[in-house]
C-alpha cells in the first residue's frame, strides 16, 4: 500500500481543453453558421476551378498559390458572425483583401458577407457605421474607376459590383434585422399582455378573498353580538331556576322567550348566508327593558334610567348602535364582574369640543357602569366583544370610551343626535344600514 501511494499520477498524454470548451464564442456558435461556412469553402473551391477571377492582374504568385489558406481562415470567421462580429469583421477584411490581391472572386463573397453580418448581428453603432460605410466605399469606387478610365463601361461595371458586394447585403442585411427587431417587440407585447392578465387575475383574486374575509368577519360580529348576549342571558336564568323554586315558573318562561328570540335571530343569520346581504341585525331602543328585565330575573342587579324623547323616531341604525353596545356591556358586566351593580343610561346632551364655531352639537348619550371584578371573579370571553362595539359606534358615526374610570368599568357611547325638525321616516320603513 505504501509503494503504491508513492507512485506518481499519471500524465495527460494531450492538455486539457477545458478552457476552450469554456469561451461563450465557442459555446455560442450554431451548427447553420458552420454549415454555412463549408459551404462559402465549396463555392470559393468550384469558382477558382473554372477559373472566376476579379479582373485584376496584379501578378502575385505567391498570394496565387496560397490563396487557399486565406479563404479557410475567412470561412472561419464566418461561424463567429454572431458570437464575436467583431473578431469576424477583422480575420473576413484581411482574408477578403488577400483574396482580391490574388485574383480570386471569393474575395468578393467575403465582402458580401462582411458587410451583411456587421449589419444585421453587429450592435446599432456598429450596424449603423457598416451601412454608411458601404455608401461611402460604393460612391468611392464608382468615382475612383471613372477617374482613372474616364469611360462610361468599367464605371458602370463598377457600380454595379458595389451595388451587388456592398449595397446588397446591407438592405437585406438591414431588412432582416427590423423584421427581427418587430418580432422582438411583438414577443414583449405579447408577453406584457399576458403578465397584465396574470395580474388582473392575481388582483380578482385578492378581491375575491377580501369579500370572503369582510363576509367572514361581519358573520364573526354579528354572531357575537346576537347570539353571545342570548345564550348568556339563557345560562344566567337557567341557574337562577335551578336555585330559585319561587319564581322558577317566570324564570323558565323569560327562557323560553329568550330561545325563541335567539332561534328567530339565528334563523335569520342563515338567510344572510344563502342572500349574501350584509345587513345589521337590527336592534331597538324598546327592547332594552325587556332585555334589562331578563339579566335581572337571573339575579343581576341593574338600575335603568331613559330619558330620551320619542326614541321610537330615532332612525333604525343608530338604535341598533345603542342596543348592542348596551347589550354587550351587560354580557361584559355579568361576566367579568358577577354580583356588582350595573347602571344603565340614555340621554341626550351637547358636546361643543367637535364643533368648529363652538356651538352646541347634540349627542345621544349612553352609558354603562359596574363595579371592577375582584381578583378571581372574571371569566375570560372571546376576546371580540370591545372591537365590536368600537366598530358599531365609529358605522354610526359616533365614538366610544370603554375602560375603568373612577373605580368602575365605565362604558360611555356618543352618537349624533338626528335632526326631528326635518320629517323622520317611520320607523318600519327606515333603511337599515349596512357595512362598509
Amino acid at each position: 500500500m505504501t509503494e503504491q501511494a508513492a507512485m506518481p499520477a499519471p500524465k495527460r498524454a494531450f492538455p486539457t481543453l477545458a478552457w476552450f470548451r469554456a469561451l461563450p464564442q465557442i459555446r455560442g456558435i450554431r451548427r447553420e453558421d458552420i454549415w454555412l461556412a463549408v459551404g462559402y469553402f465549396a463555392t470559393f473551391w468550384i469558382l477558382d476551378a473554372v477559373s472566376l477571377g476579379t479582373g485584376a492582374d496584379l501578378d502575385l504568385p505567391w498570394l496565387a498559390r496560397n490563396w487557399v489558406w486565406f479563404a479557410a481562415f475567412g470561412c472561419m470567421s464566418v461561424a463567429f458572425r454572431r458570437t464575436a462580429t467583431t473578431l469576424m469583421a477583422v480575420i473576413c477584411t484581411s482574408a477578403a483583401v488577400v483574396l482580391l490581391l490574388a485574383n480570386q472572386a471569393a474575395g468578393l463573397l467575403l465582402v458580401f458577407e462582411l458587410f451583411f453580418s456587421l449589419v444585421l448581428f453587429g450592435s446599432p453603432r456598429v450596424s449603423l457605421a457598416a451601412g454608411r460605410g458601404a455608401v461611402g466605399l460604393s460612391a468611392l469606387l464608382t468615382l475612383a474607376v471613372f477617374a482613372l478610365t474616364a469611360k462610361a463601361e468599367p464605371t458602370v461595371v463598377a457600380a454595379v459590383a458595389a451595388t451587388m458586394t456592398l449595397l446588397m447585403p446591407v438592405e437585406w442585411a438591414g431588412n432582416l434585422r427590423k423584421a427581427q427587431r418587430l418580432a422582438e417587440s411583438e414577443s414583449a407585447r405579447a408577453q406584457a399582455v399576458h403578465e397584465a392578465s396574470e395580474h388582473r387575475l392575481l388582483a380578482a383574486r385578492a378581491a375575491h378573498e377580501l369579500v370572503l374575509e369582510r363576509e367572514r368577519q361581519h358573520m364573526a360580529r354579528e354572531l357575537h353580538d346576537v347570539l353571545s348576549g342570548r345564550l348568556a342571558a339563557i345560562a344566567l336564568q337557567s341557574g337562577a331556576a335551578l336555585h330559585t323554586f319561587s319564581s322558577h315558573t317566570r324564570v323558565l318562561a323569560q327562557i323560553r322567550s329568550e330561545s325563541v328570540a335567539g332561534l328567530d335571530e339565528l334563523n335569520g343569520m342563515i338567510r344572510l348566508l344563502h342572500t349574501r346581504a350584509l345587513d345589521d341585525t337590527a336592534g331597538r331602543v324598546a327592547d332594552l327593558p325587556s332585555l334589562i328585565e331578563t339579566y335581572r330575573l337571573a339575579g343581576a342587579a341593574i338600575t335603568f334610567k331613559n330619558s330620551l324623547d320619542d326614541d321610537d323616531l330615532l332612525p333604525l341604525q343608530l338604535q341598533t348602535a345603542i342596543y348592542r353596545v348596551a347589550a354587550e356591556s351587560l354580557v361584559n358586566a355579568t361576566r367579568h364582574a358577577p354580583g356588582t351593580l350595573v347602571a344603565v343610561s340614555l340621554s341626550q346632551t351637547t358636546d361643543r369640543r367637535n364643533d368648529a364655531a363652538g356651538e352646541a352639537v347634540p349627542q345621544m348619550l349612553l352609558r354603562v357602569s359596574n363595579d371592577l371584578p375582584h381578583s378571581g371573579e372574571s371569566r375570560g370571553g372571546s376576546g371580540t366583544g370591545i372591537p365590536s362595539m368600537h366598530f358599531r359606534a365609529a358605522h354610526a358615526g359616533g365614538t366610544i370610551v370603554t375602560g375603568p374610570c373612577g373605580g368602575r368599568w365605565l362604558v360611555e357611547l356618543r352618537l349624533p343626535a338626528p335632526n326631528f325638525a326635518e320629517p323622520q321616516p317611520s320607523p318600519a320603513l327606515a333603511p337599515e344600514g349596512t357595512l362598509a
